[in-house]
């Protein structure tokens, strides 16, 4: 179904919507809106809209420009399907949405993705560090190698509720400050002169990357429901991708070190730490608050990126129920803007759905979280030398990488989130 489908009618000015098809029909998104002059965002306005209907092709074309009544309307509320009735008012083609939803996993899903790889890299590479001379250097037991790790993760634990700052602070300010953090401190490790110093550093680390776990929140601000499982699995691959990437770069600057001097853990902290702080710096200006900010995006693109959640809220309810196409100016803001609710973290708090969500990811990162810490001093204990276990503790990684890319995408296609489980 063409864009080219649908034709505006003038409506003039109106009191309240009367009607759910009345609401939507003062959407200002035309056909060939692409203007910078439309503004932005796609706005509500009740006082001065225009109705936009579907024309006839076939038989009863001569009728297409009749304005359709209230009755008419409600009728056709309780008798289409959800989806049927959402298509009536696509104001883009399938080919537009194609487009948006392509441009949204190129430029802002793998980005993020980048910045998780960031992360996770910043977080485990202290496994490569230690068998790289680091427990050495500092004269490090093995119970203070473990602290290491504790200290990282029991700041991680205590501020995950920084989640609920993607709804009270701009995303981009709160994430470039985020990557920021975690870069400096990441690159502070290589001055470290003793355990103490170090367990600080590590803490913070934690704290600096705790909020980054909101990333999938952030993506609903974009992405429907049915689209979120794959882009998830895109950013959620990047820890298996980067543990595979350290590794391999571990090898290279190990070799570096030999040469220069410099203790190879030391360059190791600071070469795969810092990029992070420039990469924030690009953040800033990269990272759009809502679909409407986009900067990547045209002024159709951003419109259409709106209304395609804006679709996705009218699919929301049971067929027939006419308080599903309820649509209020609220709906155009930003989730950041609208109003933290506490309710809403009661009511996640009494599901049990929470726990076994939550239940699942702790056994996963149980096993998972243990092995880029580990692996590499595993592999240096069979006999291999420093420079070869890096090496080898890549590919199993790089393995899992492709099974959550898979896994992802075959929940997406399935529409189920258990079996892939």
């Amino acid at each position: 179904m063409s864009a080219a489908s649908y034709a505006p009618v003038a409506t003039g000015r109106s009191k309240e919507p009367s009607s759910p098809l009345e609401s939507l029909s003062s959407i200002h998104l035309t056909p060939d809106s692409d203007s910078e002059d439309d503004g932005a965002a796609v706005e509500f306005d009740a006082e001065a809209g225009i109705e936009l209907k579907q024309l006839d092709h076939g038989e009863g074309s001569a009728d297409a420009g009749a304005e359709v009544s209230d009755d008419e309307a409600d009728a056709l509320v309780k008798k289409r399907k959800r989806r049927e009735s959402a298509q009536s008012f696509e104001l883009y083609t399938p080919d537009e949405d194609k487009a948006v939803r392509r441009k949204l996993d190129t430029h802002l899903v793998l980005f993020v993705a980048l910045l998780y790889l960031l992360s996770f890299l910043d977080r485990s590479n202290i496994g490569n560090a230690k068998v790289a001379g680091l427990s050495k250097d500092l004269d490090l037991s093995d119970s203070q190698y473990s602290w290491l790790l504790t200290a990282f993760y029991i700041s991680y634990i205590l501020f995950e509720w920084m989640t609920v700052m993607y709804q009270l602070v701009p995303p981009h300010i709160y994430i470039s400050v985020c990557v920021c953090a975690w870069g400096i401190l990441a690159s502070l490790q290589s001055l470290a002169t003793s355990f103490g110093y170090l367990v600080v550093l590590r803490a913070l680390l934690g704290i600096g990357e705790a909020a980054f776990v909101g990333i999938p929140f952030y993506l609903t601000f974009f992405f429907k429901r049915e689209e979120l499982a794959f882009r998830t699995g895109i950013f959620v691959s990047a820890a298996p991708l980067a543990t595979s990437f350290a590794s391999t770069l571990a090898w290279g600057i190990v070799a570096l070190g030999d040469r220069t001097g410099v203790a190879s853990w030391r360059l190791l902290f600071l070469v795969e730490g810092f990029p992070a702080v420039l990469v924030a710096v690009w953040c800033w200006v990269w990272v759009p608050d809502s679909p409407a900010t986009a900067r990547w995006l045209t002024p159709r693109e951003r419109k259409i990126a709106t209304l395609r959640l804006r679709r996705e809220t009218v699919d929301a309810g049971p067929d027939g129920d006419e308080k599903a196409f309820k649509t209020t100016r609220s709906m155009t803001l930003p989730r950041h803007k609208k109003k933290f609710q506490f309710k809403e973290v009661a009511k996640t708090l009494a599901d049990p759905k929470s726990y076994l969500t939550a239940a699942m990811f702790f056994c996963c990162n149980v096993a998972f979280s243990s092995m880029p810490v580990f692996l590499p001093t595993i592999i240096n204990s069979m006999g291999f030398s420093k420079l070869a276990s890096q090496g080898l503790s890549a590919p199993p990684f790089l393995f899992a990488f492709f099974a959550v890319l898979i896994t992802a995408l075959l929940s997406d296609r399935w529409k189920s989130r258990s079996i892939p489980m």
